[in-house]
């Protein structure tokens, strides 16, 4: 047997409480009897009251109260199998881990914008199987398509800007990792969505991002950053600011979100671009079109339902009380004229 709310379980602990304040009681309506009435006129007044009787209600009392808790708990046994199908579409995350991620034009950073967003935009994925790229002058696969959403948010928290050694930005490279994530056969129910400020040095995304569509995927873009861009921070280990970067020249880096970039590759990928915003809403929008996806079998799952048994702690309680609420504390007195008179 298990429990359904094994939380309300604790409520057991008001039990001996009420076993405690009914042998209180008792004990105290004797106290009041000693006290108010004489000893010669007690047993008269009490001769009808039967004690078992009074031990039997609070003990109906109790086991009532034990019932509901039960109930409450939710008990369940009895188990079957069923068979449950998955649908959903493949969604692959592809994140710039480029040292530009680091810019703070976003509170409190590029990267840390973006980390929160992907991990909002899971809670929209329910039944949807997701993956995450992750790229700088490389690209490479952090975490393949999986059910398993909070596998990815732990891989997820433990990636860094600069992370990669290979230091640049290459979005094309990204998209063709991503590409090859996917099923070959599959001819929709794909999807990328790409997390960067859209500084790209190398490849040709736009191409890449075609090539894409025509397998069937839709790429979308959310841009990361503002137009006017910051210097990038460089920071020691413990978050303190050391100086920020340059270039080989010796000059500071201004790093900028391109966001002409990102929707050409948008288009090119036949889906759409949205700038990240404090408040999220285009992670709303873009959870809404993938609803709208045609979506695909991902596969039977087997799983156990266990049976609700609820009902029988339930109408035992109902019995208990009904019995302490019927049952009287008092005999019946026989009538002291009865046989006198023929």
């Amino acid at each position: 047997m298990r429990f359904a709310a094994p939380d309300n379980t604790w409520l057991l602990l008001l039990l001996p409480v009420l076993v405690l304040f009914f042998l209180w009681a008792t004990r105290q309506r004797r106290r009041d009897l000693d006290r108010f009435v004489a000893a010669e006129v007690a047993p008269r007044l009490t001769r009808t009251v039967r004690q078992r009787r009074q031990q039997l209600k609070s003990a109906m009392a109790v086991a009532g109260i034990l019932f509901l808790i039960m109930a409450l708990s939710g008990p369940q046994f009895g188990v079957r199998l069923e068979m449950a199908e998955r649908r959903g579409v493949d969604v692959m995350v592809v994140l710039d881990l480029s040292r530009s991620m680091l810019t703070e034009d976003v509170r409190p950073s590029r990267l840390e914008r973006a980390r929160h967003a992907i991990g909002g935009l899971l809670e929209g994925l329910e039944g949807d199987r997701a993956g995450l790229v992750v790229f700088a002058a490389n690209a490479f696969v952090q975490c393949p398509l999986t059910l398993d959403h909070g596998a990815m948010r732990m891989l997820l928290s433990s990636l860094d800007a600069g992370s990669i050694p290979s230091q640049g930005s290459s979005l094309e490279r990204a998209l063709v990792t991503a590409s090859s994530s996917f099923d070959a056969d599959d001819r929709q129910y794909k999807v990328v969505i790409v997390f960067t400020d859209g500084e790209a040095h190398a490849g040709d995304a736009s191409a890449a991002a075609a090539d894409l569509a025509a397998q069937g995927a839709r790429v979308y873009c959310v841009g990361v950053g503002t137009p006017e861009g910051d210097l990038i921070p460089l920071r020691a280990d413990d978050g303190t600011r050391l100086e920020y970067h340059k270039d080989r020249q010796g000059n500071y880096v201004k790093s900028r979100l391109d966001e002409a970039a990102l929707r050409g590759v948008a288009a090119a990928g036949e889906g759409a671009y949205w700038r990240s915003s404090v408040g999220g809403g285009e992670l709303q929008d873009l959870a809404d079109r993938i609803v709208g996806l045609e979506e695909k079998e991902l596969g039977a799952e087997r799983f156990t339902r266990y049976e609700e048994r609820f009902q029988l702690p339930l109408l035992a309680g109902l019995l208990c009380f009904l019995t302490e609420l019927l049952l009287s504390e008092r005999a019946r007195a026989r009538r002291e004229w009865q046989g006198r008179f023929a």
